[in-house]
This record gives C-alpha cells, sequence and structure tokens, in this order.
C-alpha cells in the first residue's frame, strides 16, 4: 500500500510531530516530510495574520510539491498567534491544509487569555516564544512546552495543543461527502 504523504511548511520538530500524530490516526501508512518555507507574516502575528501565515505555509508546501513533483496528498500550514476578542488577548494556533485539488480546511487550538504585561510586549513586537524564554530561563521554549505548557504547569504542552488542532483540520477531508461534495 502506498503512504499518504504530508508536506508541512515547517521544520519545527512539535509541528511535524503533532501532525504526524493526528494523520496517523486516519491515514496508514504515512509519510511526514518538513519543509523550510515562509509564512509571509510577521514573527508574531495577530488576529487574521495568524490565518494568513498558515495558510501561506500550506501553500508554499503545496508549491514545492508541484515544482518537484513530490506526490504528496496533503499540505500542511501551523502558525501560532495573537488574538483580540472582547477587549482580551488570546493565544491560538492555526492549521491550514490543502490537498492536490486545492481543496482546504482550518482548524484551530483552544484559546487561552494572556497577562496584559505580556501583550504590551507581544505589540511592541517581541515573540511569545522569547518572552516565555525569559521567563523560564530556557532557550528555544516553542520547540518543548511553549506557552501553552508554561502557563498550564505542563498539563497541556505545544504537542498535545497543536495534534488537537491538526485534526480538528483534518475533519472536513475525513468527512469528505458532507463538506467538498454538498451543493
Amino acid at each position: 500500500m502506498k503512504p499518504t504523504k504530508v508536506l508541512i511548511g515547517s521544520e519545527n520538530s512539535v509541528k511535524i510531530e503533532s501532525t504526524r500524530q493526528s494523520f496517523s490516526r486516519f491515514f496508514n501508512p504515512l509519510e511526514i516530510h518538513g519543509l523550510s518555507v515562509g509564512s509571509g507574516v510577521s514573527a508574531q502575528p495577530f488576529n487574521q495574520d495568524t490565518f494568513v501565515g498558515a495558510k501561506n505555509r500550506a501553500e508554499h508546501a503545496k508549491r514545492i510539491n508541484d515544482e518537484q513533483h513530490l506526490n504528496a496528498n496533503f499540505f500542511v500550514g501551523i502558525e501560532g498567534g495573537v488574538l483580540q476578542l472582547h477587549s482580551r488577548w488570546f493565544q491560538f494556533t492555526v492549521i491550514h491544509i490543502l490537498d492536490p485539488q486545492h481543496r482546504e480546511s482550518v482548524g484551530t487550538s483552544g484559546l487561552y487569555e494572556l497577562p496584559g504585561w505580556i501583550v504590551e510586549k507581544l505589540l511592541a513586537g517581541i515573540e511569545l516564544g522569547h518572552i516565555i524564554d525569559e521567563l523560564t530561563g530556557d532557550f528555544n521554549t516553542k520547540e518543548k512546552q511553549s506557552a501553552s505548557g508554561f502557563f498550564t504547569k505542563g498539563a497541556v504542552d505545544r504537542l498535545q495543543n497543536y495534534t488537537q488542532a491538526v485534526t480538528f483540520a483534518l475533519i472536513p477531508f475525513l468527512n469528505d461527502s458532507l463538506y467538498f461534495q454538498r451543493k
């Protein structure tokens, strides 16, 4: 049996592993590859730019696939950002998935509120990952527990957060007749 091939618009190990864990629940055998692509948005996206960044990553992965004839089945973009709702600021992650027919779906992680002093730093141009590194005294926490792991005292790390979001983004592809074939 030919494996389902997934290209991810990132070489971040957590993004790759969360995609592997999610897709492996539904597709077996599975082949996953991370690609170095830009998001086209700032390092710390806000609001709509988070959705744009995830879509750009998926589209860049598809473009590489088409140019290099890699024959992938899915293209995944993952972008973390900050969203303002009801005068509050929340961290969240957007997952954008494309297939070769350019059918697309979007999923998100859950939202969690950020402290006001952190939002001030974000608005001043400092990336959330750097703030969490400083708070924990660790380096590159976005490849480890990240902000969600820090704020939940380890109960929900970045891998868990992203794996659930990727699974939500897969829903239309798992229910093709409900999403893509209805008129």
